[in-house]
């Protein structure tokens, strides 16, 4: 098998629908050989329908049913049966280009690099006027992969097999169901960390379709507490920062926090967006308070390990 396209999904059924229609008219070069396993991880399996009732002329899917919840136990399982030399990431709520499967694979196949990091864009009806570069990051579109450092981001990227010999897999403590974010970019980070090289790829793209609702100031403040966890997680475990005083800093960040919100009178926010300074403050709140609890705990990882330890 020479390439293995990876989806996990979670009840999100009509969007997986509209996902793999568009992967009917991804292009495949004719020696090629792929598969799609779909990863669900639904405890009731709801996708083994909308997968057996889908035919793609050349790839070829199999359905992967994994009911405890996580999505990086979903991903780990699914790499497991991967057969293919290259490994493609994407998520159920995508539309890929044409180009996408063959312009990602290209550069792993020929030995240039170990993973690459794709173009993502955001559909055109959930742009808003409002956007700032951190609204954007965190609806996960990367419009230029080679601005700035590679970092890989799940909706598309690409792992040669060979990495996951040397990397312990995704880290379960993250991403969604756990976390909620990092899987993928701590999986970067030790890619990094071994020496080897993530390439940018800019020309091709998948168009991202998230739920409206990531719009609602509700859900950035939940994002914005799962990203200031997710980053204590990895800075405490993986990169073994100093944790001090973490509980006091935390009081320290919530007193500025509501002293600028009087400030600018921003006592009930809109119902759609959130200011990207507030969104700062909560990050830097939740990993704080994070810290707090980590610090009690055994580290996970050696210092920039690339596998975890097994803790009981």
């Amino acid at each position: 098998m020479d390439c293995s396209v990876i989806i996990c999904t979670r009840g999100r059924l009509e969007r997986l629908r509209e996902t793999l229609r568009a992967f009917a008219l991804v292009r495949v070069p004719g020696e090629w050989e792929v598969e799609m396993i779909l990863a669900d991880n639904d405890a009731f399996g709801g996708a083994a329908e909308v997968v057996r009732v889908t035919k793609l002329d050349r790839i070829r899917i199999q359905y992967l049913h994994v009911p405890l919840p996580g999505k990086s136990r979903a991903l780990n399982a699914a790499v497991a049966k991967a057969r293919g030399r290259v490994l493609l990431f994407t998520d159920d709520d995508v539309e890929p280009a044409e180009s996408w499967l063959e312009r990602m694979a290209e550069p792993l196949f020929e030995g240039r690099c170990a993973a690459v990091a794709g173009r993502i864009k955001l559909a055109p009806h959930l742009v808003r006027s409002w956007f700032g570069l951190m609204h954007r990051t965190w609806l996960a579109e990367v419009l230029d992969p080679a601005d700035g450092k590679t970092a890989l981001v799940g909706a598309s990227m690409g792992v040669h097999s060979s990495v996951f010999e040397v990397i312990g897999g995704f880290d379960e403590a993250l991403g969604p169901g756990a976390s909620g974010f990092g899987e993928e970019t701590l999986l970067g980070m030790q890619i990094e960390e071994a020496g080897l090289l993530i390439s940018p790829v800019g020309d091709t793209f998948v168009v991202h379709y998230p739920d409206v609702v990531r719009l609602l100031r509700a859900d950035w403040l939940l994002a914005a507490n799962r990203f200031g966890e997710t980053s204590a997680y990895i800075m405490y475990h993986w990169e073994h920062a100093p944790v001090v005083f973490p509980r006091i800093r935390a009081v320290v960040v919530s007193i500025k926090l509501r002293f600028r919100q009087r400030l600018m009178m921003m006592f009930r926010g809109p119902i759609e967006g959130c200011s990207e300074w507030e969104m700062s403050y909560r990050v830097q709140i939740a990993r704080l308070k994070r810290l707090a609890v980590e610090s009690n705990l055994p580290r996970n990882y050696y210092f920039r390990s690339l596998k975890k330890n097994h803790i009981k």
